[in-house]
């Protein structure tokens, strides 16, 4: 079974649904790559991501590596994660 991510980003209002992402383990740490098509459809640099109640059930507080390009957060697995990332190649 594939483990998907789904992927918000705040516009000034709300927070809107850009796509899912897959979710890709390396080493002990989760990885997330952002697309470049969904860096072109964000409105700031603000995002929500939601994991699903049982992956976070089972990997509560582990590590997550959210990719924005070459800009990267760090973020514990929880229910809703928040991160501030610059989506950009340089």
């Amino acid at each position: 079974m594939r483990e998907t991510v789904r992927i918000y980003n705040w516009d000034g209002e709300k927070y809107r649904f850009l796509g899912k992402e897959r979710l890709r383990k390396l080493n002990d740490t989760y990885v997330i790559n952002m697309r470049e098509r969904m860096g072109e459809m964000s409105y700031t640099t603000r995002y929500l991501l939601y994991a699903s109640a049982k992956f976070v059930k089972r990997h509560r507080y582990e590590n997550l590596l959210f990719c924005a390009g070459r800009n990267e957060a760090w973020l514990p697995v929880e229910e809703r994660m928040q991160a501030e990332v610059l989506f950009s190649y340089r």
